[in-house]
């Protein structure tokens, strides 16, 4: 226990948040920029359940055409990637599980982990790129989503970058757009200044591998 994580170990833990995805009839303009979201899509600072308070902000949307995320960092510095090694500098890491069974710790072919790199993309290296990643130890490996149903971009500004993400239904094996149906999501963003945060997951779970300890999130209209 320490004074800037008062927790000898993370409350998730011992619960496991359901969080609301909000419906919108519309894709989001998917071009690096916040102005088409609004707050009802904003995600809860589930690090703040382990002492650890989330300086980003996670925004999550659903549709039959598929999911859509946006993210929005502050900084004062500029963004630096690392295409060989993301977790040494500015990336976001996404696990998804889209059937959220919760039962096996091992990934399933519905076990998604995507990495996200605001910068370094393109032909000049300034535009955003995603990549799939196979997971770890699973049992079965989800199929490799067509680069065309990945859209991403961001914004890179002087007091921090925002990123939009959508993943089309086509990409996601065992997604089903309909309310009431669930999925399991954590975020890992990592940070050339501050570190690593998490969302839905904790350091000391085996998040890079074990879909249990994803928060689930349920598709609401």
């Amino acid at each position: 226990m320490t004074e800037d994580r008062p927790y000898e170990f993370s409350p998730l833990a011992l619960l496991k948040p359901i969080v609301r995805c909000l419906y919108r009839a519309r894709k989001p303009t998917i071009d690096g920029s916040l102005r088409d979201w609004r707050e009802e899509h904003r995600l809860p600072p589930l690090g703040e359940l382990a002492g650890e308070p989330d300086f980003a902000q996670y925004y999550l949307a659903w549709n039959g055409g598929g999911l859509y995320l946006a993210l929005e960092v502050p900084k004062q510095a500029r963004v630096v990637v690392n295409r060989r090694n993301p977790a040494a500098a500015d990336a976001l890491e996404i696990f998804l599980d889209t059937r959220a069974t919760q039962t096996s710790h091992r990934a399933t072919q519905f076990c998604y982990h995507f990495v996200v790199l605001p910068a370094g993309g393109g032909s000049d290296r300034t535009q955003a790129e995603v990549r799939q990643v196979p997971i770890r130890r699973a049992l079965q490996r989800a199929r490799l989503a067509d680069p065309g149903d990945l859209e991403v971009a961001s914004e890179l500004r002087q007091d921090g970058y925002s990123l939009e993400l959508a993943l089309r239904s086509e990409a996601l094996h065992g997604y089903e757009p309909e309310p009431g149906a669930r999925m399991a999501l954590a975020f890992i963003l990592h940070d050339i200044q501050r570190g690593r945060r998490f969302w839905g997951t904790a350091p000391e779970f085996p998040h890079a591998r074990d879909p249990s300890t994803w928060s689930l999130i349920e598709l609401q209209k």
